[in-house]
């Protein structure tokens, strides 16, 4: 298999819940932080993969970034830009805003894995669609992307459908919640 990597989406303006989402403190600490932690047993290294003013912010830090390579939102961004700096790795994509996220959902995509499918991620919270926030992807996915962008598809789940990918159920379906704004935040109780 190849060298898997964890990569931590936390690169999105955070409009909705106007601050960064990956600063909140769920459990303790910073959810970059949090989620940087669950994420290092499983991985050879764990990225941040940050915009512009992140990064600007984080200089001179220890943790190892990703800065967007391009000038258009989304998690697709961050996940291209990865494979930009790294081709041959396969990615373990994590959004900072899943704050009910355990163990028992990263075990479950390792056991899940078949690398030889570009990616392997869960269902959705609806158990429906593929879920992009949450998964693998291979090295065959970047060029999967790169072609993507280059015929305007921004969407990651919508990639996700058109591919032959490992679809899993998740254990917890509560685990994918996005937390995206402060009301819920609230809900969650927060």
């Amino acid at each position: 298999m190849n060298k898997l990597n964890g990569l931590l989406l936390t690169g999105g303006r955070s409009t909705r819940m106007g601050q960064d989402k990956s600063q909140l403190a769920y459990h303790g600490k910073p959810q970059r932080e949090h989620l940087t932690d669950l994420l290092r047993p499983y991985c050879q290294d764990v990225f941040w993969s940050v915009n512009a003013d992140q990064a600007a912010d984080l200089a001179g830090t220890d943790q190892l970034l990703i800065l967007d390579a391009f000038d258009w939102p989304g998690p697709l961004n961050g996940i291209l830009s990865a494979f930009r700096q790294e081709p041959a790795a396969a990615w373990f994509v994590v959004a900072c805003d899943m704050p009910l996220l355990t163990t028992r959902s990263f075990d479950a995509l390792i056991n899940g894995r078949d690398p030889a499918k570009p990616a392997t991620v869960f269902f959705d919270s609806d158990g429906l669609l593929p879920e992009p926030l949450l998964g693998i992807y291979e090295p065959a996915f970047g060029p999967i992307i790169d072609r993507a962008v280059q015929g305007g598809e921004f969407s990651p789940r919508r990639l996700l459908q058109h591919y032959d990918v490992q679809l899993l159920s998740v254990p917890d379906r509560r685990e994918l919640t996005n937390v995206n704004d402060p009301a819920a935040r609230t809900r969650l109780g927060f």
